[in-house]
């Protein structure tokens, strides 16, 4: 009998195990199910999509069901909803939702993919006819939709990360004017003050009203469920269009189910082969926790990159082979207006909470030669481990060559690289792209400076 290889879960981990597992084993019989439409879509571009940048939804689909099974030999069943794992049968409850019928399916592996839901405020109004979330492309086209039909002049986006930033500068390429409700003083907790403070700024330059420290009480709306304004602990803002914005957690409704274990974050808890708590039963994706190996503590970071890079060691064992995903140093970046912004690595606040004595050492220096055209001022914040001067984590803000910079230092903290090799490394110079000493190379001359001082 073929070996039965079943994952469940579709966007970055699904198909990337599914792929892996069918390259592996070409006679095992992989199945991906998943309960909505698409198997295979880019959600990180969905900010684009409704500022038009990206012109056509179409594009954000990867593969679809039939082309996933013609190219990767995968069976592919969408709009089928796992409701349950059973461990000791080794078999899962399937809903079919297009037929509304129940079956059951055997499985030898089993890969979960489930994902991540929005966060919600929990309060009345927060499913008003024009109030949104940008968890999907559907998500993403409905929006757009909105935006056509009814013209609105005011948003209001509640959270101000990652993707309150990106929404914030679609709705202002749509013409309206944007207020960000957020809880803390400055926006993207988790950077450093400097990054925090020039992303404020870049929003007061285009115009997007920044209200910190401020809670959504409640909404008002009219008679047709339509959200007119957003009561906040900072007063009433009047609105067409509401962005919830408030992060996610992981999907782990079914891993809960089957008894398999989740960690500090709620998400669930494998070994560096993708493998959970219960035999032959892996796991892959935002439903995950990974290890952050700067600090060696597990962390939530639902990123497609770590999503896909899981899906396909999960793949792979459950197919027969051993392979290991060891974690990863967080490494993201977010584009604001004009202001391109990276982060690598953890934070000081981590490195204090972990119990690593750090130096903080800033640097503002050129982005290419000087006078070069596009050159522009480049910033770098870094944690630096005192003892070791091992570089632990950076912010990388600016209007150019940020995240060439940001990927450097992020391999320089992978590899564990003290500041006196990160000084040596043979970087690149050429004007168009970057000075005599590039904003690298200045960092790793300036931190070691500070610390022998010390």
């Amino acid at each position: 009998m073929k070996p039965r290889i079943i994952i469940v879960g579709g966007t970055a981990a699904g198909p990337s195990a599914a792929a892996k597992a069918k390259r592996i084993n070409p006679n095992a019989e992989v199945v991906l199910y998943e309960a909505g439409e698409h198997i295979s879509t880019g959600i990180c571009e969905v900010p684009y999509l409704v500022g038009g940048v990206v012109p056509d939804a179409d594009e954000l689909i990867h593969f679809t069901p039939s082309m996933f099974e013609k190219k990767k030999g995968v069976m592919v069943r969408t709009y089928h909803l796992v409701e349950e794992v059973q461990p000791s049968r080794k078999s899962l409850v399937i809903r079919d939702l297009s037929k509304g019928r129940t079956f059951t399916e055997r499985y030898d592996k089993l890969v979960l993919c489930t994902g991540s839901k929005s966060r919600r405020l929990e309060i009345p109004g927060e499913d008003g006819r024009n109030v949104f979330r940008v968890k999907s492309i559907e998500e993403g086209k409905a929006i757009g939709k909105y935006l056509s039909e009814f013209a609105p002049r005011r948003g209001v986006i509640v959270g101000g990360g990652y993707i309150g930033m990106e929404m914030a500068e679609a709705l202002v390429r749509r013409g309206l004017h944007v207020t960000i409700v957020h809880g803390d003083e400055r926006p993207m907790e988790g950077l450093e003050r400097a990054a925090r403070d020039a992303v404020r700024e870049e929003l007061k330059r285009n115009g997007v009203e920044f209200r910190g420290r401020s809670e959504v009480r409640s909404f008002t709306a009219d008679s047709s469920g339509t959200v007119t304004s957003v009561n906040t602990s900072r007063g009433m803002v009047e609105t067409d269009l509401v962005i919830l914005s408030l992060g996610v957690y992981p999907n782990t409704t079914l891993a809960k189910g089957a008894r398999i274990r989740v960690g500090t974050f709620d998400g669930i808890v494998t070994d560096e082969r993708q493998l959970t708590s219960v035999d032959s039963v892996y796991a892959a994706g935002d439903c995950c926790e990974t290890k952050n190996v700067v600090h060696n503590r597990s962390m939530y970071l639902p990123l497609a990159t770590y999503a896909s890079r899981q899906g396909r060691v999960a793949g792979a064992n459950a197919a027969g082979r051993k392979e290991v995903f060891k974690g990863a140093i967080r490494a993201m970046a977010v584009k604001v207006f004009e202001l391109e912004l990276a982060q690598v690595g953890i934070s000081e606040g981590e490195a204090v909470e972990s119990g690593l004595h750090v130096e903080v050492e800033a640097i503002e220096c050129d982005s290419r030669a000087s006078g070069f055209p596009g050159n522009s001022r480049l910033h770098v914040v870094a944690i630096v481990e005192r003892r070791s001067q091992r570089l632990l984590g950076a912010n990388v803000f600016g209007r150019d060559g940020v995240v060439a910079r940001a990927n450097v230092l992020g391999f320089a903290i992978q590899q564990r690289l003290s500041l006196r090799e990160l000084a040596s490394l043979d970087l690149i110079y050429a004007p168009p792209f970057a000075p005599l000493w590039d904003p690298v190379l200045i960092l790793g001359n300036k931190a070691r400076r500070g610390l022998h001082d010390i």
